[in-house]
């Protein structure tokens, strides 16, 4: 795979430009150059391959080569929502999700929560974000959500299939399906280290959710959100 970077600004006229990070990474860390090839992508979907025809101090400009690159195709549109791990876990989780294929991450606030993300781990998180789609090849970045209530998440879905990963759910050959093999839309929630409260798991039956077991074992929060969504893309996959 060639050197891929994140471009968010469109061509004008088949030309682009990178500035900042982006830019320095590309000269300094990559030592690329004046003619060298390389791929751009927007975060919403488009990328092309780009021939480098300018630098600066920092700063790169570049012509886009042959046509659009397609994107890489996912089974559905998977929302993944957690309750927020500690520290490093939670960057750890926010990377594999990006990798796996998530859409949209939302991180859920419960009754037995004990983190609450700021704005500022949020943006660091969106960058994290950047980093795994560069390595990984996705062109639409996973969107990732404020910290949300659960009862409010509960009231705003409205995705085909609403998962909840708990203990006494049913196995994964018994998951729900619904449409999204024909592009529809998966929502999976992870609770907290203390698992959903009774009333919440309640709560979760009477708006339509169904109740999802993901072993013998109990896992902890990253543990549960990547295997849950690897079973959910692996699912719908053909």
């Amino acid at each position: 795979m060639a050197d891929r970077f994140y471009c968010p600004d469109p061509p004008v006229s088949g030309r682009l430009t990178l500035e900042g990070d982006e830019a320095r990474h590309l000269l300094r860390v990559r030592r690329l150059g004046l003619g060298d090839q390389v791929e751009l992508f927007d975060g919403r979907g488009y990328a092309t391959c780009a021939e480098v025809t300018a630098v600066g101090r920092d700063r790169v400009e570049l012509v886009a080569v042959g046509t659009a690159l397609a994107d890489r195709a996912l089974p559905c549109r998977l929302t993944l929502a957690t309750a927020v791990p500690k520290g490093e876990r939670f960057d750890w989780l926010i990377e594999k999700a990006t990798e796996l294929g998530v859409a949209r991450f939302v991180p859920i606030i419960t009754e037995r929560s004990v983190v609450d993300p700021r704005d500022a781990k949020l943006e660091r998180l969106r960058r994290r974000v950047v980093e795994a789609s560069k390595q990984c090849g996705r062109n639409l970045l996973m969107e990732v959500e404020r910290p949300t209530p659960w009862p409010a998440l509960l009231k705003s879905t409205t995705d085909d299939v609403r998962l909840l990963a708990h203990p006494s759910g049913c196995l994964r050959g018994q998951w729900p399906r619904g449409n999204a093999g024909q592009g529809g839309s998966v929502t999976l929630a992870v609770g907290p280290e203390g698992g959903f409260t009774d009333a919440e798991v309640a709560d979760a039956q009477a708006s339509g959710w169904s109740i999802v077991g993901l072993g013998t074992t109990i896992l902890r929060i990253e543990t549960a959100g990547l295997v849950g969504a690897s079973a959910v893309l692996a699912q719908y996959e053909g």
